[in-house]
C-alpha cells in the first residue's frame, strides 16, 4: 500500500471513528438525560465540535491541505478532556495528527495561522458549552431534579457560531493549491 492511500485511510478511519463515536456519547448523554428540558439540543451541542473537527479533517484532506487535518486533530485532543467518556477520541485524533503530518507541505504564514485559528475555534466551541454553571430544575413527575450545570440555548447558540466559523474558515483554505500556483505564476495578478 502506498503512503498515499495508507494517509487517506488513516484519515477515513479516523473522521469515520470520530463522527461515529460522537454519536454514541450523543445518544447515551440523550437517553440518559432523564427528562431535562432541551436534552436533545444539549447533547448535539457536546459533540458538534468532534463532528466539526472530523468534517473539517475529511475536506481539507480531499484537497490536500495536511495542515488543516493536523488542526483539527490537534482541536479534538483538549476538547475531550471534558470527559472520561469523550477521553478515547484521543486515538483518532492522533490518528488525524499522524495523517496530516505527512500530508503537510510548506505553506504561507496565512495558512499557518487560520490552522491555529480552526484548533483554538474547536476548542473555544467546546469551552462556550462549559464556561458557565448553570442551574436548572424540572420536575419529572413526582419527582424534582436538579443539574448544577446545564448547557442554555445561548452557550450552544455561541458554540454553534463558533464552529460555523471553523467550518468558513477551512471552506476557504480548501481551495485547490493548484490555483494558488497559477495566480502566483501569472505576473499580470
Amino acid at each position: 500500500m502506498r503512503t498515499d492511500d495508507q494517509t487517506q485511510l488513516w484519515v477515513v478511519v479516523a473522521c469515520g471513528a470520530t463522527i461515529a463515536y460522537s454519536v454514541v456519547i450523543a445518544l447515551v448523554r440523550f437517553f440518559g438525560s432523564e427528562g431535562e428540558p432541551g436534552s436533545l439540543r444539549i447533547s448535539v451541542s457536546l459533540v458538534a465540535p468532534f463532528v466539526v473537527a472530523a468534517l473539517v479533517a475529511l475536506l481539507a484532506h480531499s484537497v490536500g491541505r495536511g495542515r488543516f487535518v493536523m488542526a483539527a486533530g490537534a482541536g479534538i485532543i483538549p476538547a475531550a478532556v471534558i470527559s472520561v467518556v469523550a477521553l478515547p477520541l484521543w486515538i483518532p485524533a492522533i490518528m488525524l495528527l499522524v495523517a496530516g503530518w505527512r500530508q503537510t507541505t510548506p505553506g504561507s504564514a496565512k495558512e499557518m495561522a487560520a490552522s491555529i485559528v480552526v484548533t483554538i475555534g474547536i476548542f473555544s466551541a467546546m469551552i462556550a458549552l462549559l464556561v458557565n454553571r448553570d442551574p436548572l430544575e424540572w420536575y419529572d413527575g413526582p419527582v424534582d431534579q436538579y443539574s448544577n450545570n446545564t448547557i442554555t440555548a445561548s452557550e450552544s447558540l455561541l458554540s454553534a457560531t463558533i464552529l460555523g466559523l471553523v467550518i468558513i474558515i477551512a471552506l476557504a483554505a480548501a481551495r485547490p493549491q493548484a490555483v494558488d500556483e497559477a495566480d502566483a505564476d501569472d505576473p499580470d495578478g
